[in-house]
């Protein structure tokens, strides 16, 4: 029986070791005005309003989104304009009214390792905070001036909700075409990555060809960072994941991994699998079956599929930056996508 590879197996791509602070770098005090700008679009004179943002602020993310639209809107040289925060800040107000949503329709009640909105305000008020957020994203884009960009948003905002629908009418089916498995995420994650290339280039004023051009670059980095989120949800640890080991498995989520395994896998042994990964809300109690899971997607190959399937999407969107010419900014938007495809959190 071959033995489980550990995340620090998957950690190098292309034998760098990458750091999130250092690739930010070039960026540094443009994100620190994205800070700012994010937190006055936030302002409210409703107590409670105030009370959820003060909470959502610092627990922030990565801020993987307005770096992509800071970075992005750096490419062609162009001296910078204020649009580029006001473009950074609606995405980060998009995603985060899709994860308090999200929190929601899923009955999460943690969130990257904390407390969730609904677990502490109830469900009525993270839906409302929701749209509050949604609101202020809209909101935002007057600023931007360009009906291009409620387009971009408008056209996002569409194919997250189809993906979320999506996962819904296709729960537990473990028997998926890979083509819907790729549909999926490219709606939920790859389609507001996207969406970030896109405004950014925007609002550096590149071509109609560039925006483009970055839109197709971000939905190949999205889908790249999914694919690694279904390989951190196997092996990846929770003090640097925020959450449990199996967790997408446990809720009957279905990821690249698995789905491949299965295929390799003969039917009766495959059929044998998914009865027990259907029962993954009592892995709890039984932790040796959880275990059994995980080794059988190594075995058949789950594991190194899914690695070399991200990698190669990655590649493909790196290829798409050689036409710009090469400066800090390039470089870092290389690092980042490599970041993605590598991360432990």
């Amino acid at each position: 029986m071959h033995k489980v590879l550990p995340m620090r197996a998957l950690k190098i791509f292309g034998g760098l070791r990458l750091k999130l602070k250092d690739i930010i770098a070039p960026i540094k005090e443009d994100l620190e005005a994205f800070e700012q700008e994010f937190k006055n679009m936030l302002r409210s004179d409703i107590f409670l309003v105030d009370q959820v943002v003060r909470y959502l602020v610092t627990r922030r993310g990565k801020r993987l989104r307005p770096i992509l639209v800071l970075l992005v809107s750096r490419l062609n040289g162009k001296p910078p304009t204020d649009k580029r925060l006001k473009a950074a800040a609606i995405l980060e107000l998009l995603h985060t009214a899709t994860l308090v949503h999200d929190d929601v329709v899923d009955d999460s009640y943690h969130r990257r390792g904390i407390p969730s909105i609904n677990s502490i305000w109830k469900n009525k008020v993270s839906v409302l905070m929701g749209d509050y957020l949604f609101s202020k994203s809209l909101l935002a884009m007057l600023h931007i001036g360009d009906t291009k960009a409620f387009e971009i948003i408008s056209r996002t905002a569409e194919r997250m909700s189809q993906g979320e629908l999506l996962q819904l009418e296709r729960h537990r089916d473990y028997w998926m075409e890979e083509e819907i498995y790729f549909r999926l995420i490219a709606d939920k994650t790859g389609a507001l990555i996207s969406a970030a290339c896109q405004l950014g280039s925007l609002a550096g004023e590149q071509s109609a060809a560039e925006i483009e051009m970055m839109g197709v670059f971000g939905e190949k980095a999205g889908i790249a960072f999914q694919i690694r989120d279904d390989l951190l949800d196997l092996l990846g640890q929770e003090s640097q994941t925020g959450k449990p080991s199996g967790n997408d498995l446990r809720e009957n989520k279905i990821t690249l991994p698995l789905l491949h395994a299965l295929k390799q896998a003969e039917k009766r042994e495959a059929k044998s699998m998914i009865r027990l990964v259907r029962n993954g809300s009592n892995w709890r109690s039984r932790g040796d079956d959880y275990r059994r899971v995980v080794e059988f997607i190594e075995q058949h190959d789950g594991v190194n599929y899914a690695t070399k399937t991200a990698h190669r999407i990655a590649g493909e969107a790196l290829g798409l930056l050689q036409p710009f010419h090469n400066s800090p900014y390039k470089s870092a938007l290389t690092n980042l996508v490599q970041f993605v495809t590598s991360r432990e959190y």
